[in-house]
């Protein structure tokens, strides 16, 4: 990817956290910071306050709620993009059964992407699990 090069300093348990996602999503760790970076920029200005308030300044179980539900709110947009494009698919290949609702289908695709974000993030959790 072409672009402008920044250059920050970020501790080094950041750092080791960057590694190792990018390592599990096959990136570099460039892309890695480059995706992170998109995402924040994209938050309003209020949130991006308010995000800098809590994990500076905020309880871990404050630090987590936030990023607990930053990741449920990126999980459903997903899901959500994820049903438009089923349903297109169906629609275009002439699979729509009118027997099954459009709600069916829906939560038939969200139930098949939860299993699979199951199964990764059992894998990933034994992957990273310290030796014993």
């Amino acid at each position: 990817m072409s672009g402008k090069t920044v250059s920050g300093v970020i501790t080094p348990s950041l750092y080791e956290v960057v590694q190792q996602a990018a390592a599990y999503e096959g990136a570099s760790v460039s892309a890695t910071v480059s995706a992170a970076l998109t995402l924040y920029l994209g938050l309003s200005g209020a949130a991006r306050r308010s995000a800098r308030h809590v994990l500076a300044a905020g309880t871990p179980s404050a630090r987590d709620a936030l990023l607990e539900g930053c990741g449920r709110a990126i999980a459903r947009a997903g899901d959500q993009m994820l049903r438009e494009q089923l349903a297109a698919r169906g629609r275009a290949m002439g699979l729509w059964d009118a027997a099954v609702s459009e709600e069916q289908i829906d939560q038939d695709a969200v139930a098949a992407v939860r299993d699979a974000r199951q199964v990764t993030r059992a894998v990933t959790a034994e992957e990273t699990a310290p030796a014993r």
